[in-house]
């Protein structure tokens, strides 16, 4: 059941948070350790453990076993619960160090509760050390950064955010055996602190850094945002001489006007000012093939389906990645659309756009990208094919990788935004 239950929340995980975890090597194959980590969350536990393929039994505050959902998890993974009363640790502590003896993986958070900040707490509880030093096991450190955002101690449910765990290399409790016992638990508690803090540093710094680029005021409408609108706009109306045909394309640049003056900023409001041309140009294309007379696209769903989910990996990256992929998917709709005025295809589409998406996830290294690249790539190559084309996609299919050169040979580039001194004292 814990084998099923940990396969499908690493999938959840992967996507909602682009999970990532490192260093599994750094625990023992077999033989007791203990492992001791940051708080910045109460995914913690789970996080920890979801490719971890033995069983870490966490020491972790009785508190959270009360929470729905998060305790009957914590539960099936193995934690143990600790009264933290003052003076009510000693059961708890006596089962780890049993469980240690045995062989198997305890998980300890020295803090003892929930980061505040980001940060390690400033003062650790000695537990883990302790433990280590009692039963001679290695200690293994390890690294949550990202989770503080995902779902820190002052939000009631979770958020989006890129999460990533790292297993450092283990220290050997035996060299601090010389050293008086209250020396050692302090010297493998400072050694422990400077291996999570070294790894800690730059994440938190970006979480920071990111926490006040939310909070900026919007740009004003880019040339890949405004340019297409516009253009679509003129040439829809030279042919239809409707307004109403045109109105999409003006309530798009209406939009982007108000992001900039009146739309309060956040994460959100970033993410779809950021994706919302891919989206203006995925709902209001099939308006614009039927105003030029060209063929509409066949299972106009599943291409959008599929581009949709090509672009959502993409605005978890850095600004100038996501925004290099949304430039390049406008070029790869204006290239697909002088490909249809050359060699009308209802199929054309569903080479080309997947196409550009495959090449820049491969390219890019973007997340996910071992799993989007082929299957983008597959998308484009075959379900043409299955739909019934034939050669007439090849030129659609040029169109969706020469939009991906223009995209790599001519990456964004954002302006510099130097935040205000006191910016990076915001809380997250």
């Amino acid at each position: 059941m814990r084998l099923i239950v940990q396969r499908l929340l690493e999938a959840l995980f992967r996507v909602l948070f682009s999970y990532d975890c490192v260093g599994q090597d750094n625990l023992p194959a077999a033989g007791g350790a203990v492992v001791a980590s940051n708080h910045p969350s109460y995914l913690d536990p789970i996080l920890l453990s979801l490719q971890v393929p033995r069983t870490i039994h966490f020491m972790a505050g009785d508190a959270l076993f009360r929470v729905p959902l998060l305790g009957a998890f914590i539960r099936l993974f193995g934690a143990i619960p600790v009264d933290v009363r003052r003076g009510k640790g000693r059961e708890a502590y006596a089962r780890a160090k049993a469980l240690v003896e045995a062989g198997e993986l305890v998980g300890i958070f020295p803090e003892g509760k929930r980061s505040r900040t980001g940060w390690m707490e400033p003062a650790l509880r000695e537990g883990a050390a302790r433990l280590a030093l009692a039963t001679g096991a290695p200690l293994v450190p390890a690294t949550i950064v990202g989770a503080f955002r995902a779902w820190p101690h002052f939000r009631w449910l979770p958020t989006l955010a890129r999460i990533n765990v790292r297993f450092h290399d283990p220290i050997d409790p035996r060299g601090y055996r010389g050293l008086g016992e209250d020396e050692a638990v302090a010297a493998l508690l400072a050694e422990l602190r400077r291996r999570v803090d070294r790894a800690l540093l730059p994440g938190v710094k970006a979480d920071l850094r990111i926490n006040v680029l939310y909070r900026i005021p919007a740009p004003w409408p880019r040339a890949h945002e405004a340019l297409p609108p516009l253009a679509l706009a003129l040439l829809v109306f030279w042919k239809t001489r409707a307004l109403l045909a045109v109105a999409p394309a003006y309530g798009y640049l209406l939009y982007l006007l108000l992001d900039r003056f009146l739309v309060p900023q956040s994460r959100f409001a970033k993410w779809l000012r950021n994706g919302s041309p891919v989206l203006f140009l995925l709902g209001y294309g099939p308006q614009v093939l039927a105003a030029l007379g060209l063929p509409a696209v066949a299972a106009p769903g599943a291409l959008a389906g599929a581009m949709l989910g090509g672009a959502f990996p993409n605005l978890y990256e850095r600004g100038r990645t996501a925004l290099s992929f949304v430039r390049g998917f406008v070029a790869a709709a204006a290239l697909e659309l002088g490909s249809q005025l050359l060699a009308p295809s209802a199929f054309g589409a569903h080479a080309a756009l997947p196409l550009f998406a495959a090449a820049f996830a491969w390219e890019q290294r973007t997340v996910f990208w071992r799993y989007a690249a082929p299957l983008l790539a597959g998308y484009g190559m075959l379900v043409p094919l299955w739909l019934g084309a034939g050669a007439e996609t090849l030129p659609h299919a040029t169109a969706g990788l020469l939009a991906w050169l223009i995209a790599r040979l001519f990456p964004y580039r954002a302006p510099r935004v130097e935040p205000e001194p006191d910016a990076l004292s915001l809380r997250l």
